[in-house]
């Protein structure tokens, strides 16, 4: 409006100077206009007097005729990139018209504008944010992506809400192991600990929701205590709980996807790396506007210490020995040294090596890992490759180890059956399902009736047994070894006036040597009969101290 008036009145003076007969020059001149300037508005005064004009126009003022632009030559480009890549950004865009055009001159604004008219208007979602201290939380979580060549990958993503410090990783999978393996190199990345770690109910870190609250893993929770942090979870579908850690990949996919062909994870791997190095650490700060990078820096030293040694984060599987002596583990075979043939052993594995080790946790043999689904079965050692399929000897030797009953179970096989070789392998499998004790009773029981195979052992089992679970088998050789060495230091019973004292204080001597003896009479009655009190199973099993011995075992071993 301010234009139109001023004009209006430049118009008027125009006018009022050329009738009192001034020269365009002179108008100019005194005006401080160009001629072109004088000459145009005189052409539209004469205009207006002849054509005549509608106050519509008159109030719309003159239209402007569009000019061109730099990039009108790159519409149709732009326009198929952003068909390609809905959510291209101008940053990439601007990469992409300088990699393409050699003299390329034009700055991201022109860019950016350019792409705003050529893209369908969105309106942003509000979110309130809270701000984090320092070295206080950690947020992590996991996003999917399908590279050109269809290879699916998982992004792993952890942020410090504080600096927005980042560790991205590529991974093919989503399991516990990978995870505590991801989180562990991502603490080591950031030379610390945060206070807190935040993310949603994946897999692995809740095992489900009582009452409205998430139920931890022990697994993960035990890897929480041994770094020092609480763990937070999100609520239930709501993204916006852990807004950093999700902007993260908003930022990945439209800066690092973006405009780019990947093949291959070993080449996303190393792109993401580039990346995380020369453009995300050096972006700056939402809030501060600081470089990442040097907030990062100052965020590592308010972290807490790495503990001195990091958690082990392998998985485990419980395996027997195949005649061939070798393990199975993601289609491929790793052999074991001679003499374990039937033997369960346990076998310790992460990305890069296996370790095959035996029921007193000695590592019987290191591998590296082959790539899970080759189906390479690796070479035998020693006289195993020198026999034949089935040693039957070294299976019987094996099954004999359970007791009398199995020796002479495997025995009646063998002499029934003439094909033993298969029968004495799937009897041993039967360890990694059932407890041992339970398949000596199921084969006791089929002895009875005559039946020596396989099968009827197994429908006994099925019958009258329950499976165990996986940290029984870990805990069972704990539990062995246990016993073993209370066998060697026994537990002496303290007379049961001992803790009358402790209760009441110090009385006379000879009160005390009464009771002594009358507890010694007592507890000769309990023996006499079978043994029933608390005192006769203390030499045994002293308070369910193998038990809770076990269990403390297998979760280290886990």
């Amino acid at each position: 409006m301010w234009d139109r008036e001023r004009r209006q009145l430049l118009a008027y003076e125009v006018v009022r100077l050329t009738e009192a007969g001034r020269s365009q020059r002179e108008i100019a001149a005194a005006l401080r206009l160009s001629r072109k300037t004088i000459s145009g508005i005189l052409r539209e005064r004469e205009e207006r007097r002849t054509l005549g004009q509608s106050a519509v126009a008159a109030a719309a003022g003159r239209q402007r005729l569009p000019k061109g632009s730099k990039l009108d030559r790159f519409d149709e480009k732009i326009r198929g990139w952003l068909t390609q890549y809905p959510n291209l950004t101008a940053v990439r865009c601007l990469e992409k018209l300088r990699e393409e055009e050699k003299d390329f001159s034009c700055g991201y604004t022109i860019v950016r504008e350019r792409l705003k008219h050529l893209r369908a208007p969105t309106v942003p979602a509000t979110t309130v944010e809270v701000e984090i201290a320092i070295a206080q939380r950690l947020e992590f979580d996991w996003s999917p992506y399908v590279l050109a060549d269809g290879a699916k990958v998982q992004l792993w993503n952890g942020t410090l809400s504080w600096s927005r410090g980042m560790c991205l990783i590529g991974e093919t999978n989503t399991r516990q192991t990978t995870i505590l393996a991801c989180l562990r190199r991502s603490l080591e990345t950031f030379e610390g600990v945060t206070r807190e770690w935040l993310t949603d109910s994946m897999p692995g870190v809740v095992d489900r929701w009582e009452c409205d609250r998430p139920v931890l893993n022990a697994r993960f929770v035990d890897f929480a205590a041994h770094y020092g942090a609480n763990v937070v979870i999100a609520p239930r579908a709501t993204p916006e709980y852990k807004a950093r850690c999700e902007r993260r990949f908003r930022y990945h996919e439209e800066n690092l996807l973006n405009g780019r062909t990947i093949h291959g994870l070993s080449a996303y791997r190393e792109l993401l790396d580039w990346w995380q190095r020369e453009k995300a650490l050096r972006r700056p700060h939402p809030k501060t506007g600081r470089e990442i990078g040097s907030m990062l820096e100052e965020e590592r030293r308010c972290l807490s210490p790495l503990p001195a040694k990091p958690y082990d984060t392998r998985d485990v599987w419980v395996r027997v020995v195949s005649p061939t002596s070798h393990v199975h583990l993601s289609t491929n075979e790793y052999s074991v040294p001679d003499g374990h043939v039937g033997q369960r052993v346990y076998v310790c594995a992460d990305a890069q090596r296996v370790q095959i080790c035996d029921d007193r946790a000695r590592v019987l043999i290191e591998h590296e890992r082959l790539p899970d689904g080759a189906g390479i079965r690796q070479p035998q050692i020693g006289a195993a490759s020198r026999r034949g399929k089935y040693d039957l000897d070294a299976l019987a030797e094996r099954v004999a180890e359970w007791g009398d009953v199995a020796s002479n179970f495997t025995r009646e096989v063998r002499r029934s059956r003439r094909f033993a070789g298969p029968e004495l392998v799937r009897l041993l499998n039967l360890q990694l399902t059932w407890n041992l004790d339970d398949v000596v009773a199921a084969m006791r029981h089929a002895a009875e009736y005559g039946c020596f195979e396989t099968r009827g052992v197994e429908r006994i089992l099925e019958a009258k047994f329950s499976p165990r679970r996986f940290e029984e088998a870990m805990a069972e050789s704990t539990r062995r070894r246990i016993q073993e060495v209370m066998q060697a230091h026994p537990i002496d019973r303290r007379p049961l006036g001992s803790y009358a004292s402790l209760r009441e204080g110090d009385r006379p001597a000879h009160v005390g040597r009464e009771e002594k003896e009358g507890d010694h009479e007592r507890e000769q009655e309990g023996e006499s009969a079978g043994g029933s009190g608390r005192g006769g199973d203390a030499r045994a099993d002293p308070g369910g101290a193998l038990d809770a011995a076990s269990d403390a075992d297998a979760a280290d071993a886990r």
